[in-house]
């Protein structure tokens, strides 16, 4: 079947970011509305957490696409970059935690916002992952995502959560099912003391049948952490119970399998609905966690790679308190094309 393969381009401060997407047939029906929903949960708000940098995201297939259905052709869509502060970020001393440094080794300079690094770059990213909602409801399958947790405060989830319930929590920041208020009070607490926070992202997946990826590095868990790693700030994801697993015996938290209505089920969901990097037709669950981001307001310790001094660090341009509600969209995004590439290489 086709391969699938997916690009970002562009940067923070350039004059647009993007997407490219090849491998996609002739005929698909393109799902406007699921790319807008994305896209609008992604978007900054005129909130106390989030960046006062608000751009309207309206995007544009360049290729790819015509009256609503692909073309067979690569896809090629585009989001230009409307109001950008170049000025408010130093050439050479670099943010701590972020990819500044790093980049400057490997590409000799700091780009203004991130570059490429940036979490502007989900933008095109949701645009991907709106592209892959469509095609997969169609199969049935369904991604959805909501925020867990932030600075500590959890709300609930899965399996207790419900499919209304989180539907219902993307029409309210911060996106969590329970407990938002006080997560909003934190990052709001956050930002009045220039500081940022982090949470978790949890993700569910429905109607993906059993029998979809394989052992090793074909594996449904490697597909999905292969595409959400790409979300600037993640740095863990872990699937079902994930890091619960140390936590109790074998014969506790294994997942027992039973015959409902001519279907093999488990009891429980431990597993996250894989099994040996395998799908086993129960949903799949997982959570990205995302660290604080790290473009504070807070005086910082860093160096000035141009002179080789230490420096202090005064940062100034417009940044997230918090980047976790934003984020979920962007990882319900990176599960989405994960599954896409998966079932059309597969079924």
């Amino acid at each position: 079947m086709a391969k699938i393969t997916t690009s970002l381009f562009g940067g923070s401060h350039l004059g647009a970011v993007g997407v490219r997407i090849t491998g996609l047939p002739k005929g698909l029906e393109v799902d406007f509305k699921a790319i807008d929903r994305l896209l609008e949960r992604r978007r900054a708000r005129k909130a106390a957490w989030s960046t006062p940098r608000l751009e309207g995201d309206e995007y544009a297939f360049l290729s790819g696409v015509e009256n609503g259905f692909t073309t067979g052709e690569e896809i090629v869509a585009e989001i230009r970059n409307l109001n950008t502060r170049s000025a408010d970020y130093p050439r050479f001393v670099p943010r701590p935690s972020h990819a500044d440094y790093a980049a400057f080794i490997k590409d000799g300079k700091i780009e203004p916002g991130g570059g490429r690094f940036s979490g502007r770059l989900t933008a095109p990213l949701c645009v991907a992952g709106g592209l892959a909602e469509g095609i997969l409801k169609k199969r049935g399958i369904e991604v959805l995502s909501y925020v867990k947790e932030i600075n500590g405060i959890k709300g609930k989830g899965y399996p207790e959560v419900t499919r209304d319930e989180i539907v219902n929590a993307e029409n309210t920041p911060p996106y969590a099912v329970t407990n938002g208020d006080e997560m909003l009070k934190a990052m709001e607490e956050a930002r009045r003391l220039g500081d940022s926070v982090g949470g978790s992202v949890e993700s569910v997946i429905t109607g993906l049948p059993a029998g979809v990826g394989d052992f090793y590095t074909a594996g449904l868990e490697s597909a999905i952490a292969y595409e959400v790693f790409g979300v600037p700030a993640v740095k863990a994801v872990e699937f079902g119970l994930g890091s619960g697993f140390s936590k109790g015996y074998g014969s506790e938290l294994n997942d027992p399998f039973r015959f409902e209505g001519g279907k093999v089920v488990t009891l429980t969901n431990n597993s996250g609905g894989i099994n040996g990097g395998i799908s086993n037709g129960m949903p799949i669950t997982f959570r990205a966690t995302l660290r604080p981001t790290p473009s504070i307001a807070k005086p910082e310790l860093s160096v000035d790679l141009s002179s080789g001094e230490n420096v202090i660090l005064e940062l100034k341009g417009r940044h997230d308190a918090c980047i976790v509600p934003r984020a979920a969209a962007a990882v319900e995004a990176a599960a989405a094309i994960a599954i896409l590439k998966l079932i059309m290489e597969e079924l």
